[in-house]
């Protein structure tokens, strides 16, 4: 395979490069971080100690594992929280997919798409947009804060419940604020849509798929056989995300599937099975020796019924993009209809904490010897933590299998997909083109090596 050493892929967490073979449009992902073995640092500690430390795996995502974990101790203890504690989980965690679909959309993925090179061109360029930007990413950060405890690694959660109460006045003002500021979440949600993705049935060359938020072309420079090079249609993968069929699900349902798997969490193992690749010291994931796809474009097709008024009337008025889509590449639209989603979610949970009663914070449990799993969908797709802890609380065993490694094989056998589709443009765009497309499925290499 050629192999491109001295060219890691930007705009991505952590460090990974691509070794390509374009001859024979064979693709390797190469994460080269060093594994940090977190699952054996937890064996011989304190149950306890689990939602703080695994925490430490990303400093992007750090409470969606607490939540995981919280969530695999208490299946393991049994216990049973109310829906006050569970409205404050799922505001939490919908402020931590906001903080962080916000900071990738903007300052990793839309460069690509609106004509700049980077980032920190935004703020000259395109003012409009980083006001936009910053006011998502502040409000994810405020919710994350206020009912985490901290903005990255949160200290209020824990088995059982939360170990603070919330006033409803600061519930109320942080209402406020994201009522406020949802019409910058509906107007990241018109710029996604408006953006030309690759794949989407027109000339596949880089030049061509660069917009402004006002759609009009940035670049009409065409290569000699971009008119050569166009795409029919995508591969199909298989989409997972967690369901229950009730509403847009974020913790606990089903493991669920575009190809009717439909499984119970505690079978995690059985339906997602990870294995050491030689050419990464990230695993990899597949179900039945297959790759596929979590996250927020496997959530959007699989639950598009179950979107908030907001995000569900402007998808219905898409007039590109139809869901469910198999172009990788929508990952970023997805995560432009969650901004929206959670955003009204948020504000439906608070007015709900608001006006309720005087809400119970803490469930009693007793730790027991026993073994679960829990599961959550962090903002790059299904988190799952499984423990093993003895009569006293110690763990025993624990696994963690993050998004980014179920991904892997996928991303693999999509930038594969590209290679075979452009054989007619110069290797420069297609390497872009395979750069866009990792960004686009934006990888944490950190959880990867955890």
């Amino acid at each position: 395979m050629k192999d491109i050493l001295d060219k890691y892929i930007c705009k991505i967490e952590g460090h990974g490069y691509l070794k390509l073979d374009y001859s024979a449009a064979k693709v390797q992902l190469v994460v080269d971080e060093g594994e940090r073995l977190f699952e054996k640092l937890l064996v011989g500690r304190p149950y306890s100690d689990a939602p703080f430390i695994t925490a430490r795996i990303c400093g992007v995502c750090p409470t969606a594992h607490t939540l995981a974990s919280i969530s695999a101790l208490e299946n393991a203890f049994q216990v049973e929280v109310n829906k006050d504690i569970e409205h404050l989980r799922r505001i939490l965690l919908a402020g931590q997919i906001i903080q962080s679909h916000a900071l990738h959309f903007f300052f990793l993925a839309a460069p690509d798409y609106i004509g700049l090179d980077n980032a920190l061109e935004i703020a000259d360029k395109k003012p409009a947009v980083f006001k936009m930007a910053l006011a998502l990413k502040e409000i994810g950060d405020d919710i994350v804060r206020t009912i985490g405890g901290r903005q990255v690694h949160p200290v209020t959660p824990t088995v059982g419940g939360f170990n603070k109460k919330f006033d409803r006045k600061t519930l109320a003002d942080l209402k406020k604020r994201v009522d406020a500021n949802m019409h910058f979440a509906v107007e990241t949600l018109d710029l996604a849509q408006r953006f030309k993705y690759p794949g989407d049935n027109f000339q596949f060359s880089i030049h061509n798929f660069q917009t402004n938020p006002n759609n009009q072309s940035l670049n009409n420079k065409k290569s000699p056989d971009s008119g050569q090079a166009r795409m029919t249609g995508w591969r199909p993968s298989q989409y997972f995300a967690l369901t229950n069929g009730i509403n847009y699900d974020v913790i606990g349902g089903k493991i669920t599937s575009t190809e009717r798997v439909k499984a119970d969490v505690q079978d995690y193992s059985l339906n997602i099975r990870e294995k050491v690749v030689a050419h990464s010291t990230a695993k990899h994931a597949t179900h039945n020796k297959e790759s596929f796809m979590v996250g927020a474009l496997s959530r959007v097709n699989l639950q598009t019924k179950f979107l908030n008024p907001k995000a569900k009337t402007a998808v219905s008025k898409f007039k590109k993009v139809k869901l469910p889509s198999t172009n990788p590449f929508h990952i970023n639209l997805a995560q432009a209809i969650e901004i929206v989603h959670f955003m009204e979610e948020c504000s439906k949970l608070f007015g709900v904490m608001i006006d309720g009663k005087e809400p119970i914070l803490k469930m009693p449990y007793r730790a027991r010897k026993s073994e679960a799993a829990g599961a959550i969908e962090a903002p790059r797709g299904t988190l799952y933590h499984w423990y093993a802890v003895d009569d006293k609380g110690i763990i025993q065993n624990c696994d963690i299998i993050t998004p980014t490694v179920q991904n892997l094989a996928n991303v693999e056998r999509d930038a594969e997909f590209i290679l075979e589709n452009t054989k007619k443009l110069p290797e420069d765009e297609r390497y872009r083109l395979l750069e866009m497309l990792v960004r686009a499925y934006d990888p944490c290499i950190t959880c990867s090596v955890h």
